[in-house]
């Protein structure tokens, strides 16, 4: 069984494997405890990454902080960053985060990170800072399945970068069946079907960032959110497991080397 088969199993159950309850779970709980008993219940929109201008987080929590609707619909879980010692570039994107979210106390330059996720939480944005992969995977499963009183199922993950290369997150996000908000541009356009796995979107444009992460959270309610999933997860299985890439080098080598050898014939031949 593999650590995303485990985390959703876990999710399902709220325990590992052995009954216990699992560390991660009680973590994310403590921190969906620290919202106003209104908008919990809600699904959750998750980000995990850096706490870097790149990676958009404070660009998302912008977009999530000025659309109404999206707000009382969702509460946004950003998972990244160093809060108890951040870098100067951290400090500034949490800055910016902080003066994202309307109502939320003012945050003086220099302000402790703790301090600032204090006041965001009852506004329904929780910065988690970074946290462990084994942690990340089973907060993605209760992303989708929710977490009993505390998040509603049919959450969404979302993507802000400028651009993205690769996008691991994203497809462990995917691996998990969660619907995506990913950059048009980059490596997420070969591997999302837009519409269907998730949404490409311009993650420059705020309008379309908003409308993604809405469309997103309707394909997880919709009613086919779980053949969206099971798509999803088929493709992160057939082409991007370790197994599944192991077999595309091999084919590629086999290729390549059948390809040397005729030309080495070819040369020994005229």
């Amino acid at each position: 069984m593999s650590a995303i088969e485990r985390s959703r199993d876990d999710a399902m159950l709220g325990a590992d494997a052995d009954g216990a309850p699992a560390r991660a779970f009680v973590e994310l709980d403590e921190l969906l405890a620290a919202l106003p008993a209104e908008r919990r219940g809600l699904p959750l929109v998750i980000s995990v990454g850096r706490l870097a201008r790149v990676k958009g987080m404070a660009s998302l929590a912008h977009v999530w902080a000025a659309d109404p609707a999206l707000r009382r619909r969702a509460n946004l879980l950003v998972v990244g960053g160093d809060l108890d010692a951040p870098s100067p570039e951290e400090r500034d994107q949490l800055a910016r985060i902080a003066e994202a979210v309307p109502g939320a106390d003012p945050v003086a330059e220099g302000a402790d990170p703790r301090g600032i996720a204090a006041a965001l939480a009852p506004h329904g944005l929780l910065l988690a800072g970074h946290r462990g992969n084994d942690t990340v995977t089973r907060w993605l499963a209760a992303v989708r399945y929710g977490r009993p009183g505390l998040a509603a199922v049919g959450g969404a993950y979302a993507c802000a970068s400028i651009k993205e290369e690769f996008g691991v997150a994203l497809l462990e996000a995917m691996s998990m069946g969660l619907p995506v908000v990913a950059p048009a541009s980059g490596g997420p356009a070969t591997y999302v079907e837009d519409g269907v796995t998730g949404l490409l979107v311009d993650t420059a444009d705020p309008a379309a960032l908003a409308r993604g992460v809405a469309r997103a959270l309707d394909i997880a309610a919709g009613p086919g959110a779980e053949a969206a999933a099971d798509r999803a997860r088929d493709m992160v299985a057939r082409t991007f497991t370790i197994q599944a890439m192991a077999g595309t080098l091999s084919r590629v080598y086999r290729d390549v080397a059948a390809a040397d050898d005729r030309t080495l014939w070819e040369l020994s031949a005229s």
